[in-house]
């Protein structure tokens, strides 16, 4: 019986794992890793004052093609940037300002982008610019955006941890 009971829980966690696996790869995710230089993988950790770069990965498995815009990485995400405590971390001046004059959008891009199932794109974000990093210490962020063709809720990343060295 012991047996039996014991199989029947195994077979029920690789079923539960394998419909997790499938929900997640039927959708659309954002992907963050740390850069060093906004271009190519690095480490998740920077030297105070240096900027922090990550670059966000698209990945639409979805069966629908998706539209997006890249303007500004201040404008396009949702940015939750918490210390090691986990308080948010407050905004720069740079990124107050720009809400001050959200409806000039002056400084940016204008790039539109479209991604057919299961293709991927890259953006980048300079998260110090936004960001109070200016302190040692650990960090976490994570990024979350709407995309209308793959759902109502909007698509978040996952959290990156990363760390300020003096």
């Amino acid at each position: 019986m012991l047996r039996v009971a014991l199989l029947f829980s195994i077979v029920a966690i690789f079923a539960f794992t394998g419909l997790a696996r499938s929900r997640k790869a039927s959708g659309f995710t954002l992907q963050l890793v740390p850069s060093q230089n906004a271009i190519q993988r690095g480490a998740a950790t920077w030297k105070t004052g240096a900027p922090v770069f990550l670059i966000v990965t698209m990945v639409n498995n979805s069966k629908k093609t998706v539209h997006y815009s890249l303007t500004n990485p201040g404008f396009d995400y949702v940015i939750d940037v918490r210390d090691g405590s986990g308080t948010p971390v407050p905004e720069t001046e740079h990124l107050r300002q720009m809400k001050v004059r959200s409806g000039v959008r002056i400084m940016g891009r204008n790039i539109m982008g479209t991604l057919k199932p299961h293709e991927t794109a890259q953006d980048t974000i300079e998260v110090s610019y936004f960001y109070d990093l200016s302190r040692p210490g650990e960090y976490s962020v994570q990024v979350q955006r709407e995309f209308p063709e793959v759902g109502k809720e909007p698509v978040k990343s996952n959290r990156l941890e990363l760390a300020i060295t003096p």
